[in-house]
């Protein structure tokens, strides 16, 4: 064997002593967060006693290291605590490697210290985490300036729409416009909303049913028919198509004295007040509280209110409530049939029905001029005991009004019908009115004049001639000249009747 194999057997089994694993759990707690400033200690180099075997080589010691070291720390360390190609070149002796080992390795060694219970090591941190936070930073960036972009966007739509509601809700910037809206009855105010639209008069139907109903004014809309204009904002547009509006349109009706129920319901029609079905409708299902109304039977008969829509020039609404058109109507007469001429038809021993049913034929017999001569002749033949009729009206005007159409002459077979309204075949009045007759027939069914007429006729020449027989008004009927009756002198009026009557 060579002085230098021997050298570096020598060192090796200097070394061999030596207890690298206490030195690595020695390293592994420094590695851990042992203070490092801690001075080395004598003991702390001191072999510990150990039954194990130590271990032979740096390679082994470079095993152990590693069991706390990483790989390349466990090779650097394992190199530091031995070197046998130094020693081996040196060509030491035993005794001289350890001196020297001694001197020369002490300053580096590190200190070790009694090892402590092991700390859970922190997880490192991937170097690729640093481009996640990078692309982190990147998509914050962009979200927040989305984020940014659209609030301004919303506050720019909200602004303008903002400032266009506004110009429609308070009639700002808008062209001069006027139109006529009409309003039917049952409309909501969803329906009401889009007529406006339809007519230039609103831009935006939604915004003016949150309006209406906000401010409550939605109940308060009435059908009709209303001119408008673009000058009229919101409230104004609500205020003036409720029911006490001025900007209502209106439309003038003069119903006609004889008119019956049927006429009346057609000319208000034709002028734009309310159709027909409206008002059959409203007479059919609404409820009127007028004393003169409740011994009448209404039934399924829309006209039931015949006699009762006095004749007279009203102002309607244009497509109004058919209720309150009826009423209008019906109030008027009420206010023209007097206390004094209730008091009349008492002292005449008629009800204020019957009164009415007289006035009624009384306007459809005659054009005004002879009302009173005819009121006497009805109240002639209604006698029980006259001779001429025996109790029969036999007035053409209560079978014409049977009939679907007028006829310029009724026919033998016309007479016969089977009606309550037909006084050829029925004695004293017929069953109701047969027209709405007006105040001077009304009067003239009140004070008629004193007669002993019994039959009337219009002659060719246009005047109503009066006869108190049968045989005169057939002559002249027939073109038989036929003397005029003079007054008798013994004949009592009306008035003197009942003022013996009342006496007696």
């Amino acid at each position: 064997m060579s002085d230098q194999e021997r050298n570096h057997s020598a060192h090796s089994d200097a070394l061999g002593d030596i207890d690298w694993t206490h030195y690595g759990r020695q390293a592994q707690s420094i590695r851990e967060g042992v203070s490092q400033e801690t001075e080395p200690q004598a003991s702390d180099w001191q072999q510990p006693e150990s039954e194990e075997p130590a271990a032979e080589t740096a390679e082994e010691s470079e095993t152990e290291a590693a069991e706390v070291y990483s790989e390349a720390e466990a090779e650097e360390y394992a190199e530091e605590v031995y070197d046998g190609e130094a020693y081996a070149e040196d060509q030491l002796t035993e005794e001289e490697a350890r001196q020297a080992y001694e001197e020369d390795y002490t300053p580096r060694r590190r200190p070790l210290v009694p090892p402590e219970p092991p700390q859970p090591p922190e997880q490192p941190q991937p170097v690729q985490k640093k481009r996640r936070r990078a692309r982190s930073v990147g998509v914050t960036f962009l979200v927040a300036l989305l984020y940014v972009v659209s609030v301004l966007s919303i506050a720019f739509v909200t602004a303008t729409l903002g400032w266009k509601w506004a110009n429609d809700l308070l009639a700002l910037n808008k062209e001069e416009h006027t139109a006529s809206v009409t309003i039917q009855a049952g409309d909501g105010v969803d329906e009401v909303a889009q007529k406006l639209k339809d007519n230039g008069l609103i831009e935006y139907p939604f915004l003016f049913e949150v309006f209406a109903g906000f401010t409550n004014k939605a109940e308060k809309i009435s059908s009709g028919t209303y001119e408008l204009n673009t000058n009229m904002d919101y409230s104004a547009l609500l205020s003036n198509i409720s029911a006490s509006s001025k900007a209502r349109e209106t439309v003038t009706v003069t119903i006609p004295e004889g008119y019956t129920v049927e006429e009346i319901f057609q000319l208000l029609e034709k002028q734009g007040a309310c159709t027909v079905e409206q008002l059959e409708q409203s007479a059919l299902n609404d409820e009127f509280d007028y004393p003169f109304l409740r011994d009448l039977e209404r039934g399924d008969n829309p006209y039931w209110m015949e006699g009762y829509l006095f004749p007279d020039t009203y102002e309607f609404y244009k497509d109004g409530d058919a209720k309150l058109v009826l009423a209008k109507m019906l109030y008027n007469y009420s206010n023209k049939f007097s206390d004094e001429m209730k008091t009349r038809a008492e002292r005449l021993g008629y009800s204020q029905h019957e009164i009415m049913i007289i006035a009624s034929i009384i306007e459809k017999e005659t054009d005004g001029k002879d009302q009173r001569d005819i009121a006497s002749v009805i109240y002639n033949r209604l006698q029980p005991d006259n001779n001429e009729t025996l109790g029969k009206l036999q007035m053409d005007s209560t079978i014409q009004y049977i009939l679907d159409e007028r006829k310029e002459k009724l026919t033998e077979e016309d007479l016969t019908i089977d009606s309550p309204y037909n006084t050829y075949q029925n004695e004293g009045l017929p069953a109701g009115t047969i027209c709405n007759p007006g105040m001077e027939a009304i009067q003239a069914a009140l004070y008629p004049n004193t007669t002993t007429y019994y039959y009337f006729i219009l002659g060719n020449d246009g005047v109503t001639h009066f006869f108190s027989k049968y045989s005169d008004f057939n002559d002249f009927r027939n073109g038989i000249p036929v003397e005029p009756e003079g007054e008798d002198e013994d004949f009592l009026t009306l008035d003197d009747e009942l003022e013996e009557q009342e006496n007696q």
